[in-house]
């Protein structure tokens, strides 16, 4: 059975870099890192996601890594995305994690009921990517 798990999760991992980091780079152009990253406030609101366990849930799904809160202040909250296809994606010529940044910004809006933005920031020496959701 560990064996088969391996198998599905390279192959969800191989198509998630197969349209992450090769098709809509391509597609979009220059403009990839804002798109993805409204594109990512959109499938927030479309799977209902408000709180941070839907977030880590969907995340665990989509194979888009480890998702844990490491901060919490008065205006912003930090989060962490690690993990082998984390690692993977830093090691890779595309490191973009706009989706992760967007949806994660609009779940904690809705949460919090507050406008939020969000901040990424790659950690090379850690292999993890921080998420600052900033609001007012």
């Amino acid at each position: 059975m560990q064996k088969n798990n391996k198998h599905i999760n390279e192959h969800v991992y191989f198509i998630n870099q197969l349209y992450r980091d090769f098709l809509l780079p391509t597609i979009l152009g220059d403009d990839d890192a804002t798109i993805l990253y409204w594109a990512g406030k959109r499938i927030s609101r479309h799977y209902d996601l408000s709180s941070f366990d839907d977030i880590v849930s969907f995340f665990n799904t989509a194979e888009f890594g480890t998702l844990t809160k490491v901060k919490e202040r008065r205006t912003s909250i930090t989060f962490e995305l690690s993990g082998q296809t984390v690692t993977d994606r830093i090691n890779s010529d595309s490191r973009e994690f706009s989706i992760e940044g967007g949806m994660i910004a609009e779940a904690v809006q809705k949460g919090i009921g507050k406008a939020t933005e969000s901040e990424i920031t790659i950690l090379d020496k850690e292999k993890k990517v921080q998420i600052v959701a900033r609001f007012d």
